[in-house]
């Protein structure tokens, strides 16, 4: 029988406060709810810095930061079971990276008994398809052979840990197939999001326009927005390039982006080039994230590989009508007319005609949004991702957590039969 988990500790050494990064302090809060007492083990390789680590503790979740610039070998295992030995933690859940070294702290943490989960954030098949080409004066991809050192990584960590995690059943299928993952100890748990936290708030999104400049919702243009880390992938110029076109139609839409990044200023001239720049607001990084939301009449998350679309999640959860393009994680998140709109490819076309659709019919755009948060509620809190992963590290049978089978995909405008 497996004993009782009272400290769970989160394992990750990723540089940027993102949607894995909120995913965790959301655990951590949840498992608090619950009587546990968890904490986050945070590697720091000089990358992240102490903007990263003040943020996690302000959310109120116990920090404990490990030098990872030691060494990829010993003196981070040894540092790393010293942490163990200062926080008493009983189980771990590593947010699963491929970097030299992090393999090696699941095998650590099983000579000492721990149960250990091995969480992988992105699987998506486009992520490596979609990378910029870099080789013969950007013509070629190249043949990205540092993978093959990483997938080894990964599937050496995996052996040492009681299960592996994907956020959909695609992803799992994949460490599968390419990793040799063990399919009984495989579970399939979708990040969550707190409910309580990430619900519509009227005057909290009437504030944060006043602040913007933005004029109520109905007195003026229809505002789409959008979050994430300002990189290519994210795809903020596809719904810059909507707005463009929707500007062309005479349809008044204006953009807000939340988030930053080294993208920032290259969206910025696109805007500028396409003659959105007025249309276009940066609002940087935001603290309150569900007033964000309940600013928005709509959003839009337009990457091009997700596995589990996080922000899509938190933008349902405040009953904002979402759109999406088709990745691993929003075709399992959207159904197509009944909880959003899901696009049938990555077109700037397409989108633009789905933000028209919204901002045409808005009894429409409100039935997508309260149907939204009633699918968080039932699939995608974060208690039921909580639970999931405690029954993954007590090594309880598999589960799939996904509600439905993927919904057809079908272009926008479209209706089902």
């Amino acid at each position: 029988m497996s004993r009782p988990i009272a400290r769970p500790f989160f394992v990750s050494d990723a540089p940027h406060f993102g949607g894995a990064e909120r995913y965790i302090v959301a655990m951590c809060a949840a498992a608090r709810r619950r009587g546990l007492s968890p904490g986050i083990l945070w590697i720091d390789r000089g990358i992240a810095g102490e903007a990263v680590m003040e943020r996690l503790r302000q959310e109120g979740a116990p920090v404990k930061v490990l030098d990872g610039r030691r060494g990829a070998g010993t003196g981070l295992v040894r540092g790393f079971l010293s942490a163990l030995d200062e926080t008493g933690a009983d189980a771990l859940i590593f947010n699963a990276c491929g970097r030299a070294g992090f393999w090696l702290l699941p095998w650590a943490a099983r000579c000492r008994g721990l149960p250990a989960v091995w969480v992988h954030q992105m699987v998506d098949a486009r992520d490596h398809r979609r990378l910029p080409a870099r080789w013969w004066n950007g013509r070629m991809e190249g043949l990205q052979t540092w993978r093959v050192p990483q997938a080894v990584r990964h599937t050496l960590a995996m052996a040492a840990c009681r299960a592996a995690v994907t956020l959909n059943e695609a992803d799992g299928e994949r460490i599968v197939r390419w990793l040799r993952a063990p399919r009984d100890r495989l579970h399939v748990v979708p990040h969550g999001v707190d409910c309580t936290e990430y619900r519509y708030d009227a005057a909290a999104g009437m504030r944060l326009r006043a602040a913007l400049k933005l004029p109520p919702p109905g007195a003026g243009p229809f505002v789409v927005g959008t979050a994430g880390r300002l990189v290519r992938g994210k795809g903020v110029d596809l719904l810059i390039r909507a707005a463009a076109l929707l500007k062309d139609r005479g349809l008044d839409v204006e953009v807000l982006v939340a988030g930053d990044g080294e993208a920032k200023t290259e969206l910025a001239e696109l805007a500028a080039g396409l003659g959105v720049a007025g249309r276009v607001h940066f609002a940087g990084f935001m603290e309150d994230m569900p007033a964000f939301y309940s600013a928005l009449d709509a959003f839009a998350l337009c990457s091009l590989t997700e596995s589990f679309g996080l922000a899509i999640a938190e933008a349902m959860a405040c009953c904002r009508p979402v759109i999406a393009t088709p990745t691993a994680g929003a075709l399992r998140q959207i159904e197509h007319g009944v909880n959003g709109l899901l696009l049938p490819g990555f077109d700037a076309g397409a989108l633009a005609e789905a933000i028209a659709r919204l901002a045409g019919d808005s009894r429409a755009a409100a039935r997508l949004g309260e149907a939204g948060r009633r699918s968080v509620l039932q699939h995608y809190s974060i208690d039921l991702t909580l639970e999931r992963t405690l029954r993954a590290l007590r090594g309880r049978a598999r589960a799939c957590s996904c509600p439905v089978d993927p919904p057809q995909v079908v272009a926008v405008g479209e209706e089902r039969a």
